[in-house]
């Protein structure tokens, strides 16, 4: 890999992605705008910017103490950086499920049974869909989903970052 000086900002943007996203998205299901309003489901996609911004500020701040980032520096770092957001969100989603009220699933619950009602769904299609869900979240299926979602997000963001913060070779660079 790399020395420890490189990985402390990839460290430090990792933990602090997934610090972010946790409080992003509980300040959602606290405030319940995702569920009650029509514009409230893209404040919830904006979540997805989150990890790009923490990838592209940990390589910049790599490539800004070292002048230069190599390919493999750029995709381990935006792995790392994805690892441990992903690693600090499932975290907080286990503890919140199985130890505390959860009561995000419930208003998740309840939107999706308002919306199926509203678009003409029966009751017992309605039930099969809550109980589905139920098992769904009680699972450990959305916590793998998170990490593999996060490591191809990681992967490409990484890739695209890396084009424009490499360090261009100023000999191809200049006029003969």
């Amino acid at each position: 890999m790399y020395p420890m000086k490189k990985k402390m900002p990839v460290l430090l943007y990792g933990l602090i992605c997934g610090v972010v996203l946790t409080l992003y998205v509980r300040l959602l299901d606290i405030s319940q705008v995702i569920y009650n309003t029509s514009w409230g489901v893209y404040l919830g996609y904006l979540a997805i910017l989150i990890l790009p911004a923490c990838i592209f500020l940990a390589l910049r701040e790599i490539r800004r103490k070292h002048q230069s980032i190599r390919f493999r520096q750029a995709i381990s770092a935006g792995l790392l950086v994805s690892c441990l957001a992903a690693t600090v969100y499932s975290a907080y989603m286990f503890v919140d499920i199985h130890f505390f009220d959860a009561r995000h699933l419930k208003n998740l619950f309840d939107y999706t049974s308002s919306s199926m009602q509203k678009a003409g769904y029966s009751a017992s299609d309605i039930q099969e869909k809550i109980r589905s869900m139920n098992a769904h979240y009680y699972s450990g299926k959305p916590y793998i989903s998170t990490y593999l979602w996060y490591l191809v997000l990681g992967t490409f963001f990484s890739i695209i970052f890396f084009l424009f913060l490499r360090k261009s070779n100023p000999s191809k660079n200049q006029i003969i």
